[in-house]
């Protein structure tokens, strides 16, 4: 599908505005905001534009997804940069920002600390790239779940690629999943023995489609919060995100604290049209659908629906395990 232009654009959504108000009833409730308001609407719908447009310009070619931390994470910021076309979200991103903004446009030295040259910037012209404005981590004032979903149609649309980073927080959930799961890789150890060729055996067996199963399913386990806000009882961003790239076909690559979603060529044109129907298609608007929509989360992430979900769903869950979701990569 080509890029759409804004009248295109405009008409797509205001078609569909309906149903984002009724599936979204709290952004109506917005005191000083609210998207009932039909003068308050287009500028929501203009401020959607700008991210969709930009996404075609991303510099990088792919986006970061994750929780609001790492909006705030300097590092992650500095090498990936942010949107921010309609103004910064949140006042710790425009200090992280000016500061990785300095910090790119400082003199880059010739020689490592051993006195190795270092390689030049990967563009180039070896300009500076601005850190705001074609960056890869969404931070967006007039943030709606417009803005968010054209952050997805648009950057599918570009074939983008979109990978999940997890914060310090959550890469200290990884180390203890992995110290939790010593007895599982002296149990591969003996599976595998004779097989190693020479290869230490630990990272030969951390490379094993088993292990990284194992270790994502378990931190999932211990982080359904990532997926689900359990005080409001409703769905993350992050879960509709997913939602959105399994609707449009892009596959899974599990890796090593991180986990990569690349396009499907194959896959149906991404559309503003096609999200909304699937996520109402899943009840994702009614919390009493949460078993529903982590079933379907699971079968994506890890091919199989049992895989990730809460205990108090359990019985809710359909038998046999359904497999299926995009091919998973291991990487």
């Amino acid at each position: 599908m080509p890029h759409l232009q804004w009248t295109a654009f405009k008409r797509e959504i205001e078609a569909l505005q309906d149903i984002y108000r009724q599936d979204n009833r709290w952004v109506g409730w917005w005191r000083h905001a609210s998207w009932n308001n039909e003068c308050v609407m287009p500028a929501y719908i203009r401020a959607a534009y700008r991210l969709y447009d930009a996404t075609a310009r991303n510099e990088l070619e792919f986006i970061v997804l994750g929780g609001t931390s790492i909006r705030m994470a300097r590092d992650l910021i500095f090498a990936f940069g942010i949107t921010g076309l309609n103004g910064i979200q949140d006042a710790p991103t425009v200090v992280a920002a000016r500061e990785a903004q300095a910090a790119r446009e400082a003199p880059r030295p010739t020689v490592d600390r051993n006195g190795m040259p270092v390689p030049p910037p990967a563009n180039p012209d070896n300009r500076v790239v601005p850190v705001n404005g074609v960056g890869s981590i969404l931070s967006e004032d007039r943030w709606t779940p417009i803005l968010n979903d054209a952050l997805i149609v648009g950057s599918a649309t570009a074939q983008h690629d979109f990978v999940i980073a997890l914060d310090h927080y959550e890469q200290g959930i990884w180390r203890e999943c992995e110290a939790s799961l010593k007895p599982d890789l002296a149990r591969l150890h003996a599976r595998y023995a004779g097989r190693f060729n020479g290869n230490p055996p630990e990272s030969f067996l951390k490379n094993t489609e088993e292990y990284t199963l194992m270790v994502w399913q378990r931190f999932f386990s211990w982080n359904m919060q990532m997926f689900w806000d359990t005080k409001l009882n409703i769905p993350r961003v992050l879960t509709r995100e997913l939602l959105g790239l399994s609707m449009f076909g892009y596959e899974v690559k599990l890796g090593d604290k991180q986990i990569g979603f690349s396009p499907n060529t194959n896959a149906p044109d991404p559309t503003f049209t096609a999200y909304v129907n699937g996520l109402r298609t899943l009840r994702f608007q009614d919390s009493a659908a949460r078993s529903r929509i982590m079933q379907t989360i699971s079968t994506y992430l890890l091919g199989n629906n049992h895989a990730i979900g809460f205990t108090a769903d359990q019985h809710t869950v359909r038998t046999p395990p359904i497999t299926g979701g995009q091919p998973m990569q291991l990487v």
